[in-house]
Formats: structure tokens, sequence, C-alpha cells
């Protein structure tokens, strides 16, 4: 799906719960660690990124789109995620950074922005709350809704009943990034937004991707890896690369 309005790829045979029970870190490889959180239907992936120990990249090539591991195979990356919303040619529908080139145009009022500085600092902000201002960073991704606010409240609440697989983008206390996929279609996008504000994250901001066949999720190590393939070719995707 490729805009705002999610559809449902299964419907769930029992309703998401409103907390998370928090599975232990593992550490996959430097600055990469990995949880799983108990959910309807299958559990929440997360990956915790330890902003220091790495570099990001957003990977973006509309002519020829692939799937999530075929992005992470490219880039050797040791994490990856599939990215915000995009049309049918494959462009974002909001702002995309890639390597300091800017595509489309900001949300306004409304979703959050993660964007990297030069100095590869990350930034995860409300747009609604700071709208962008053109500023040229190294790399950016846009998506919709916020759905976890800085007083760790679910920013969104619009139920529509609609369940699909989901994905999300967030930071935590310590200044983690966390890249967390569901990968059944267990949560409408309200349901996604309180299931993040309540679990044992430490979030202080999350904020939606893309979800249904575009979610995606991957991570490399020597002890497993976490493949979470998306099910269409994506335009676009955060790449997680070693210094």
């Amino acid at each position: 799906m490729h805009g705002p309005v999610q559809i449902p790829t299964l419907m769930p045979t029992v309703p998401a719960s409103p907390t998370a029970t928090v599975q232990e870190w593992q550490v996959l490889t430097t600055g990469i660690e990995f949880r799983r959180l108990d959910a309807p239907g299958s559990s929440v992936q997360v990956i915790r990124v330890d902003p220091t120990q790495v570099r990001f990249v957003v990977g973006y090539d509309p002519t020829a789109p692939r799937m999530l591991s075929a992005w992470a195979a490219q880039y050797s990356a040791v994490a990856a995620i599939n990215g915000g919303f995009f049309n049918r040619a494959g462009e974002p529908v909001a702002l995309l950074i890639s390597n300091r080139q800017i595509i489309g145009q900001s949300y306004v009022e409304q979703g959050g922005m993660f964007a990297v500085d030069a100095e590869g600092r990350p930034h995860l902000w409300p747009l609604a709350e700071q709208p962008y201002d053109g500023t040229v960073f190294e790399q950016a991704i846009q998506g919709w809704p916020l759905l976890v606010r800085s007083d760790g409240t679910a920013a969104y609440t619009d139920e529509d009943g609609q369940r699909a697989r989901r994905s999300a983008i967030a930071l935590d206390d310590q200044g983690h990034v966390l890249l967390i996929v569901a990968p059944a279609a267990s949560f409408s996008l309200a349901e996604w937004s309180q299931f993040l504000a309540t679990a044992d994250l430490e979030l202080t901001i999350a904020v939606n991707l893309d979800g249904g066949s575009s979610s995606g999720l991957m991570a490399q190590s020597d002890h497993g890896n976490i493949r979470i393939d998306s099910f269409v070719p994506l335009p676009f995707a955060l790449l997680v690369l070693p210094l």
C-alpha cells in the first residue's frame, strides 16, 4: 500500500492486546540488538540501533524498486526497514532525502520525520510541532501518522478497525533508534499506536511507516539473521551500515 489508507492483508483471529510483553535484548552485531514483543497473531520484532556504532543510508531507486532483502544485500546492511508511503511511480508521497538529494514535499502539520545530520546523529520529530524548514540533511524519511508522543502516550486514536502488517521507527530515552515491525496483520493504526505506547521500550517518539505489503525488517549477524521481507518491491528503504 502506498498511501495513508491502510488495507488489511489478513484479519487476525484475536484482538490486539493493549500491552506488550517484552523479552530480553539479544546482541546481533556491533550496535545492533534484537527483541521480540508478544502480540496477537505473531510477535512484534524490534531492532535497537546504537547510532554511535553505525551509519544510516536511505537507498532510493524509483526506476528499479526491489525487495527489502535485495536492498539490504546491495548495501551489505547490518539492518534495514522499509520507508514511508510511495505512489505508483515509486516516488515518496511525502519527503525523502537520499545522500543529500531532496525528493518530494514534506508533510504539513502531520506525521513525523527521521533525519540524519552531517555528524551522523539521528533526529526524529513530529512535523505538527516542528515543520520541516528545508534543512538539507544527509538522509531522511517521513512517515504518517505520529504513533507515540514525547510524553509516552498514544498519538493516534482514530479507530477504523482495519488491521494490517505494520512498520514504525522510534527513538528511546537513551537515544537508540528502534526499527519495529509487526509481520502479521494484527493491528489497526490505533491499536498499533496504543501497543507501542504501552510497550516496555522507553519510547520518546514513534512514527508509522508504510505497512501492509511494504512492511519488512532485516538484520544480519553471526548468530542468525532476522528476515521479514517485504511482499512487494520497494523504491526506497532505510539501511543501517557498519562504520
